[in-house]
């Protein structure tokens, strides 16, 4: 009997508040890759993959500055 009481005591007691949520990770990178770093939730790894594009965009994005800055001063 003491036994019951003691387990009917833990129950009630385990079943106090929910704990709050974890704090939401802050976004990173680009837009574009936002649903490709989504996929860490069900066990695939965006984040590597949404890094990798990140810096190819921020790539193509240097090399297309360049050739406008490049463009301006011919005219």
């Amino acid at each position: 009997m003491k036994h019951a009481i003691l387990v009917m005591g833990l129950l009630l007691a385990a079943c106090g508040q929910d704990e709050p949520p974890p704090p939401e990770k802050p976004r990173q990178g680009r837009a574009e890759t936002q649903n490709i770093r989504n996929t860490d939730a069900v066990g695939t790894g965006g984040g590597a993959i949404a890094d990798k594009i990140d810096t190819a965009l921020d790539q193509n994005d240097e090399a297309t500055r360049k050739k406008q800055e490049a463009a301006d001063q011919v005219e």
